[in-house]
C-alpha cells in the first residue's frame, strides 16, 4: 500500500505570496523613478517651469526690399514671453517641447508680388502670398521640440514687403 503525506500549505503559500509581493515592490520602487526621468528627458519638461509659455509678437517697421530668400527680420517686438524670439536674425526657438500656434502676415507693397514661406529648422513649410497691397497670413499648430527654430524666409529673387506694422510674426 503506498504512503500518502498531507502537508498543509497554508503557512507556505503566505510565505511566497509576500516573497513576491516585496519583490515585486522594491522593482517597481527602483523603475518608477528611472521611467519618470525617461519621460521627463522625452518631453523636455523642466521642474519649476511647467506654468511658463513661451509667446512672442513682432512686427516688421519699415518697408523693405528683400533679397532673394532672406530671412524677414521682425524688429519691433510687443511681446517676447521667455526671451525665444531674437530680433535680430528674425529666428524663434522653441525652448521646450510642446505645441506651438505660429501666425505670420506678410503685406505686399504697391505693384509688387511677396512671397514667404514659413520655415521650421531649415525645412520649408507653407506659403504666404500677398500682391499690390494685399495681405498673405499663415496660422498653424507645430509639434516643435526643444531647441527647433521657426522663421519667414522671403522666397523669391527681389521683392518688397510693406512694414508700418502691418506685416507681422507670432
Amino acid at each position: 500500500m503506498p504512503l500518502v503525506a498531507l502537508f498543509d500549505t497554508t503557512k507556505l503559500n503566505e510565505v511566497l505570496r509576500a516573497a513576491i509581493m516585496k519583490t515585486v515592490e522594491n522593482t517597481m520602487n527602483e523603475m518608477i523613478p528611472r521611467i519618470k526621468q525617461a519621460v521627463i528627458d522625452d518631453i523636455g519638461y523642466e521642474p519649476g517651469r511647467e506654468n511658463e509659455r513661451p509667446a512672442f509678437t513682432a512686427s516688421l517697421t519699415p518697408h523693405k526690399n528683400l533679397a532673394g530668400y532672406e530671412v524677414i527680420i521682425f524688429d519691433k517686438i510687443w511681446l517676447n514671453m521667455g526671451g525665444a524670439y531674437d530680433n535680430d536674425t528674425g529666428v524663434f526657438t522653441a525652448p521646450k517641447t510642446g505645441l506651438y500656434s505660429i501666425s505670420t502676415t506678410v503685406m505686399s507693397h504697391h505693384n509688387s508680388h511677396l512671397h514667404c514661406y514659413l520655415w521650421k529648422n531649415n525645412e520649408r513649410m507653407v506659403l504666404a502670398f500677398g500682391n499690390d497691397f494685399s495681405t498673405g497670413t499663415l496660422n498653424v499648430v507645430m509639434a516643435l521640440k526643444k531647441s527647433d527654430t521657426v522663421y519667414v524666409k522671403h522666397a523669391a529673387s527681389t521683392e518688397k514687403i510693406f512694414g508700418d506694422q502691418r506685416s507681422t510674426f507670432s
